[in-house]
């Protein structure tokens, strides 16, 4: 054994058949004893004080400020000189290391460990570093021999020397991105072949003109071809690069960049033997102790699965805010406990608020949920976070308190495990559907309506004429021919009637403001008042169809007259004439938001104010049924509120609201 003392005047034994040299700049004796132990058997070790012309050295997180200018001194040199940091203390911050794609600057740090040390990572990293060194060294040499024969002497410098060096991440074994395996047997060169094949990724190495010197197993493997066809060539006609002319111009571009100290990397797809690969392609320049560029190293590594990924990833993605935003469609994404993740914009056109306000709120606290919702969604969500696909029908509320109805789902998403990991909301808008529906259900309706009095209500006078012509034409009784008369004027009127509710059933698409003064006092005068009076309580203006509000209006003016006290059939004229008044007064006035018309008669009894508007119903024998049916549907097709109640002088009372009043 031999030993070599240090200013500690430590005793270091080593295999003398081993050259190696790992000098040890460690503080803590606990940390520097393991790494002796791991070592002492393998390598010659040192613990000089100051940094010395080892193979290799070690240093403690903690003392290596005090070396970095020593060790950047070293790093200049022309060969690899490798530096392994270990963190004893492993509550210290992590180191940062330089970029070496940014960086100009020699990178001093190879890798980074933590203790506990695991000693056949521990050995097998050291291991790598110390074979990369060696081949350091001995391309150093060929360079030095070709440069003699050439009579141009081309020195490498230290970066140029680590192809294929990457920046440890401070993991626990500190190995590297696609790490250089561990060689432990076999002479230079061999270890240098081994280092520089026994990798996935495409490498090589090129003069500053671009000709090859070299290139790796798998970049010749994946182009199907012998290493003798690319050396000695320029790497843009090489195979790979003979995709296109395009191609090809690109690379010996980005070779000429490289040559004048520039980085380059750039994203190409290149030619194989059975097929073309997407690689992320680099060039990185190599200079000499003077800066000048005399080696390149072309990297390549295959991201075809990768970009296929991504772009899968990128159609997906594009499909989704396809759907998403589809602008027939309200929609949100939520986290499973119904937090907003995000809404749609066709969603945000229904309320006053902005995304942000909304992304990240319950969903059931954002502004479509009233709260008399909000529970009913709380529900859903649940249901929907335990994987049920749940369907619903709500009616949301709007923008200036305006609803609308919707049909919608919330659907759970899973992962691969069938963990839900989100939930989708979307609805579709039915308010106008469902407006056809009320409509079609009232066509349906009235059809109905029709069919019953057609075979009813109009049989009734076709049978008295049927009766009175038989009857005129056996005795040649002048009076038959005054009923035929009276039932044919009863078939006129309803014919008329079914044909007015019929054209009040459409909805009103077109509405003006109307004078609800003038055109009561031009329905009044159409209407056969008798000895009636109108009068006025206040100027009203309404928004409305003034065709279809002078029918309304004459509907109910008539429909006072033949149940007032002037009407022969009412029972009420005989009390009227028994006090001495057989005259009816209607008012016509205005309210808050519509306005009513009054009338002073006897009035409708409590139990019949809702069958009043039924079809055919009518309380006198003149009458055919349809005058309050008629109002009802006009207000309707308005959209106004109709109410019947008592008037103040006992009669009947309609109120219109809702009928956007003006004045």
């Amino acid at each position: 054994m031999t030993e070599r003392t240090s200013h500690d005047e430590e005793t270091i034994q080593r295999r003398p058949d081993d050259c190696e040299t790992i000098q040890l700049l460690i503080g803590d004796d606990g940390c520097r004893t393991t790494v002796r132990d791991l070592l002492t058997d393998r390598y010659e070790l040192t613990t000089d004080r100051s940094v010395s012309d080892a193979d290799l050295v070690v240093v403690e997180a903690d003392r290596f400020a005090t070396y970095e200018s020593e060790l950047r001194r070293r790093a200049r040199r022309p060969a690899f000189c490798p530096v392994v940091v270990i963190r004893c203390d492993p509550r210290a911050d992590a180191m940062s290391l330089p970029d070496p794609h940014t960086s100009d600057d020699p990178i001093l740090v190879d890798a980074v460990l933590r203790t506990p040390l695991d000693s056949a990572t521990f050995r097998r990293r050291l291991q790598s570093l110390l074979v990369r060194r060696r081949q350091s060294l001995a391309l150093r040499n060929r360079q030095s021999a070709s440069a003699q024969r050439d009579g141009d002497r081309h020195r490498v410098d230290r970066s140029g020397s680590q192809h294929g060096r990457v920046d440890s991440s401070d993991d626990p074994d500190g190995s590297p991105s696609g790490s250089v395996p561990a060689v432990t047997d076999g002479a230079g060169d061999d270890r240098y072949e081994s280092i520089f094949n026994r990798t996935y990724q495409f490498t090589g190495l090129l003069e500053p003109d671009g000709t090859v010197i070299e290139a790796n197993d798998a970049a010749l493997e994946f182009g199907g071809i012998d290493r003798d066809a690319v050396i000695g060539t320029p790497i843009w006609e090489a195979y790979w690069f003979r995709r296109s002319e395009s191609l090809q111009r690109q690379t010996k571009a980005d070779v000429e960049r490289a040559a004048g100290g520039e980085f380059v990397r750039r994203k190409i797809e290149v030619q194989g033997a059975d097929e073309t690969a997407i690689i992320d392609f680099s060039i990185r320049p190599v200079r000499d102790e003077q800066g000048t560029v005399t080696l390149l190293v072309p990297e390549g590594r295959d991201i075809t699965e990768l970009d296929d990924r991504r772009r899968e990833l990128q159609r997906s993605e594009r499909r989704f805010e396809a759907v998403f935003e589809d602008p027939k469609m309200l929609a949100a994404l939520l986290d499973p406990d119904g937090t907003v993740r995000r809404v749609n914009r066709t969603a945000m056109t229904y309320v006053e608020s902005d995304h942000a306000a909304i992304r990240g709120e319950p969903f059931w606290e954002t502004p479509w949920w009233d709260d008399g919702a909000r529970e009913d969604l709380r529900r859903w969500i649940d249901r929907a976070a335990n994987g049920e696909y749940v369907e619903y029908e709500r009616e949301h509320a709007g923008k200036e308190a305006d609803t609308f109805t919707v049909v919608g789902t919330i659907r759970p998403v899973t992962n691969d495990e069938d963990d839900v990991v989100s939930l989708i909301a979307s609805a579709h808008d039915i308010t106008e559907r469902k407006r056809r529906e009320r409509e079609l259900e009232r066509t349906n309706d009235q059809l109905e309506r029709f069919a019953s009095i057609v075979s009813h209500d109009l049989r009734n006078p076709l049978n008295v004429l049927a009766g009175s012509l038989e009857m005129a034409a056996e005795t040649g009784d002048a009076e038959q021919f005054d009923h035929c008369r009276d039932a044919i004027d009863r078939m006129d009127g309803l014919i008329e009637d079914l044909l007015a509710l019929a054209r009040q059933g459409e909805h009103v698409d077109s509405l003006a403001a109307v004078d609800l003064q003038r055109l009561a006092a031009d329905c009044w005068r159409t209407v056969e008042t008798n000895a009636g009076s109108l009068r006025f309580d206040g100027s009203v203006t309404i928004h409305a169809d003034e065709g279809r509000a002078r029918q309304l209006l004459e509907n109910l003016f008539r429909n006072a007259i033949e149940h007032g006290p002037t009407n022969p059939d009412s029972q009420t004229r005989q009390d009227a004439t028994e006090h001495g008044d057989d005259e009816i007064t209607v008012t016509v006035g205005g309210l808050d938001d519509g306005f009513y018309v009054e009338d002073d008669g006897r009035g409708i009894p409590p139990d019949e104010r809702q069958r009043v508007f039924d079809n055919g119903y009518s309380t006198t024998s003149t009458g055919t049924g349809f005058g309050l049916a008629i109002v009802e549907t006009i207000a309707e097709a308005h959209g106004w509120e109709l109410r019947l109640v008592e008037s103040a002088a006992g009669g009947a009372r309609f109120e219109f609201t809702d009928a956007t009043e003006i004045d």
